[in-house]
């Protein structure tokens, strides 16, 4: 039984990265392809809920693969995680984005 629950939600999950993903590739594509770039860096840092070895693993090349942003350190106490992104309008909504792949991510293996 717990293989079948196990998979639902591993699903929900590729679900909600591949489309993440595609948002991702098709945002960069926009903005190579209009005049002018909306490339606004920036290096921040985004407390870690998860505890796993794996799950921060999980994390961390998640958010590497995802176009335009990447997982640069993760602090040797695991208390919290050094992102680097291309395009950070408001620091908030993109610290809102890596805490909702956390809770995905905790949520997959409960």
């Amino acid at each position: 039984m717990r293989i079948f629950i196990f998979t639902g939600r591993f699903l929900a999950f590729a679900g909600f990265f591949l489309r993440k993903l595609v948002a991702a590739n098709l945002f960069i594509a926009y903005d190579l392809i209009t005049p002018g770039l909306k490339i606004k860096p920036a290096l921040f840092s985004v407390p870690l809920i998860l505890r796993s070895d794996l799950q921060i693993l999980l994390l961390v090349n998640l958010i590497s693969m995802t176009p335009g942003s990447l997982a640069v350190d993760v602090e040797p106490n695991k208390k919290a995680i050094l992102i680097h992104s291309m395009y950070t309008e408001d620091l908030d909504k993109s610290i809102a984005e890596v805490n909702e792949f956390q809770e995905r991510i905790k949520n997959l293996f409960v």
